[in-house]
Formats: structure tokens, C-alpha cells, sequence
């Protein structure tokens, strides 16, 4: 009775890498909304501030681009940026999930983490840059009270989500995701 070794791969996909998959999704759609709006900041109840443009609300809504200020452009430069990048780290994280090989999978993993990572700084300094300089702005335009609109805080969102997404990615990195099995086959027929 002869024994036939077999090595059977198994691949486990653990549920935080899919929760980081997840968060990232998420933070693209937030940033797009984010970016799209013209409800930044706010002021007097009647003047809202975006990235691309502010508007004078009225009988008619009348928006124009936003004058060519460099600190508009950096914010919005930056958040173009975290957009691009976190589409390419939620789609490495993507590939580290379909990877079949143990090392392709850690690194992709890997890079897609220091992308989010670098993506959370990118939009963290825009949605702080912003209402600093529009702090020292609002008084040339004759606004007295200013407050911060809903798209800014769906811009924090996307941070959150994009930090939350990084920290899965770094967790549980040690154990696992392919386990080896043994399997024994043994042949029952006897030679005559």
C-alpha cells in the first residue's frame, strides 16, 4: 500500500483587507463629491465657496470661477491628487486581494497602505489650507460671519475613511492569508 502526498494551497482573504477595500471605495466617492461642490465654505447665508467656484446666491444663483489665487489652486492641485492616488491604492488592494502569490499580495498591500497614507496628508492640508486662507480673505469681501458648508465635511470623511482604510491594511499583516495542507492518499488495491 503505497501513500501519495499531496500539497494542497488554500487562500484565506481576511475581512479587514476587504473592509480596507471598502473604506477605500468609499473615500473616492466622498473626495468626487467633495471636489464637485461649491458648498466649502459659506458666508452671510448667501455667498458659498468651493474649489472651482463661489456663487452669490439671490433671486438667481450667480457663480463665477474662482479668481487664480494660488492657495485655491494648492487645495484643489491636492485633492486632484489624493483622487488619483487613492484610485490606485484601492485598486492595488484590489490585486492584493485576487493575488494568488503570497509575496505579490504583501507587497501590494504594502504600497496601497503608504498611498493612503500619503493620500490622508494630501487631503488633510488641503481642508486646513482652505478655510485658513479664506479666514484671511472674508473680510476683503465684506463677509462678517462664514461657516463651514457640508461638502467640506464630506472632504473629512473622505480623510477618515482613507486613514481607516491604511490602518486595515497595516493591521494583521503578520498572520497568514495562505495556509499549505498535507494530504495523504493511500491506494487501496494490492498488486498481484
Amino acid at each position: 500500500m503505497a501513500g501519495e502526498q499531496t500539497t494542497e494551497t488554500v487562500t484565506v482573504v481576511r475581512p479587514l483587507k476587504v473592509m480596507a477595500l471598502v473604506c477605500g471605495i468609499i473615500s473616492i466617492l466622498l473626495i468626487i463629491i467633495s471636489i464637485a461642490s461649491t458648498e466649502w465654505l459659506t458666508a452671510d447665508g448667501n455667498y458659498r465657496q468651493g474649489l472651482w467656484q463661489d456663487c452669490q446666491d439671490g433671486r438667481e444663483p450667480v457663480c463665477q470661477n474662482n479668481p487664480a489665487k494660488a492657495w485655491i489652486q494648492a487645495c484643489a492641485a491636492l485633492c486632484i491628487i489624493t483622487l488619483i492616488f487613492a484610485t490606485g491604492a484601492t485598486i492595488l488592494t484590489v490585486f492584493g486581494l485576487l493575488s494568488k502569490n503570497s509575496v505579490w499580495k504583501f507587497r501590494f498591500y504594502r504600497i496601497a497602505m503608504i498611498i493612503m497614507f500619503f493620500c490622508v496628508l494630501c487631503q488633510v492640508i488641503s481642508l486646513i489650507v482652505f478655510p485658513a486662507m479664506f479666514m484671511q480673505e472674508i473680510q476683503s469681501l465684506g463677509k462678517s460671519q462664514w461657516m463651514f458648508g457640508w461638502s467640506y465635511g464630506v472632504g473629512w470623511g473622505a480623510a477618515i475613511f482613507l486613514f481607516g482604510g491604511a490602518i486595515l491594511l497595516l493591521m494583521d499583516k503578520e498572520s497568514e492569508e495562505i495556509y499549505y495542507r498535507e494530504k495523504t492518499y493511500y491506494d487501496n488495491q494490492t498488486d498481484a
